[in-house]
């Protein structure tokens, strides 16, 4: 007991020493900052879900392993408009948007290729949703994480929309629907 009295003394004292430190100072302590962000007009546009400028970018070319088994490229897909979404099992914008996106790529069928690339999932965890959800477009694995930060992903989900010659000509941050996923494939392809 006595123990305790002398902890919450103590604990006292030592808050009654900062107050007395703080009021002393005209500004009260703070830890000076390690990182500071700055964005500019262009980097995100509220209205349109839009992260940075990343059109006229090219994919990586490094290979990447499928889920099914396999390897596969952004290169693989050139020739027809790519929708490439970055998604994880444990992200649930991720998980509800998926099933509009099979909805969307079975209607538009071979004119459009689709890729989910699936982040730091063990391969169980991401088969699983694949399942949960119905897809059955390709799914590439991204087990470190290193394709989506060259890709510049900073929310999930995000996707990608990128020219039949492989440039990125939009990116939407955040979970769609199959109405804006329809809309955003149509400027892709015009």
């Amino acid at each position: 007991m006595v123990g305790t009295v002398a902890a919450a003394a103590a604990l006292a004292a030592a808050l009654a020493a900062g107050a007395l430190l703080s009021a002393a100072t005209d500004e009260p302590s703070r830890p000076a900052p390690e990182l500071e962000l700055r964005f500019s007009d262009g980097d995100q546009d509220p209205n349109s879900g839009l992260v940075g400028d990343a059109a006229g970018d090219a994919l990586p070319t490094e290979s990447f392993s499928l889920l099914g088994g396999g390897l596969g490229s952004f290169a693989d897909y050139r020739g027809r408009p790519l929708v490439v979404n970055l998604f994880a099992s444990n992200c649930p914008p991720c998980i509800e948007e998926m099933p509009a996106f099979e909805a969307v790529h079975r209607e538009l069928g071979d004119d459009v290729a689709f890729l989910g690339l699936n982040i730091q999932d063990q391969p169980s965890a991401a088969a699983a949703l694949v399942e949960r959800t119905g897809v059955t477009y390709d799914i590439a694995r991204d087990p470190s994480g290193d394709l989506a930060r060259q890709l510049g992903m900073v929310v999930m989900p995000t996707t990608y929309f990128v020219s039949a010659d492989g440039r990125v000509v939009a990116t939407k941050a955040g979970a769609l629907d199959a109405g804006e996923l329809r809309e955003r494939i149509e400027d892709l392809r015009a």
